[in-house]
């Protein structure tokens, strides 16, 4: 399982469900899980060369960890996952920007095919109305466009929000 962590914030609420929902597949039998951040990775965002849709297979031509022609860090981690965990951050009601070109990268996976089927799960946090819930909406859709099979988010509520603003 790969584990991406969309927030900045380490040691956040968001980083410690991450950890939590990575510790506990971790210890399924067979199972491995790795967890990164995509803020540890350098990618921006798609330019609609569309090289990948020419080329299915050949993965993204941008000279960043999503492309390389599929030689990029953070793409060869997605590449080689057997199933994606996304923790992310609700911002401006929304999933966060972080998450938005994690996704908007992934295009080449489309046409290749490469993660049709991939099972696919995500949390999103928020200390808003519920925000949560829409976040992760957002992301289910995001993923199904990949066609990913989507699993199921945990659409959780950050309480105490002051104990977790400076983590």
């Amino acid at each position: 399982i790969l584990a991406v962590l969309t927030s900045a914030r380490r040691k956040g609420f968001t980083a410690g469900l991450l950890e939590r929902a990575a510790t506990a597949a971790g210890a399924v039998p067979g199972v491995e899980v790795q967890v990164v951040c995509a803020h540890d990775f350098r990618f921006g965002p798609c330019v609609s060369c569309f090289a990948c849709v020419r080329a299915p297979g050949a993965g993204c031509v941008l000279d960043d960890d999503m492309g390389h022609s599929g030689a990029g860090a953070l793409y060869r981690l997605i590449a080689s996952a057997n199933a994606l965990l996304i923790a992310d951050p609700v911002h401006n009601w929304s999933p966060s920007a972080a998450a938005r070109l994690l996704i908007e990268r992934c295009y080449p996976f489309l046409w290749s095919g490469a993660l049709k089927g991939i099972p696919a799960a995500t949390v999103s946090c928020a200390s808003n109305q519920g925000m949560q819930r829409l976040a992760r909406r957002e992301l289910c859709k995001w993923l199904f466009g990949l066609r990913a099979r989507y699993l199921g988010g945990v659409a959780a509520h950050v309480a105490r929000l002051e104990h977790h603003a400076h983590e």
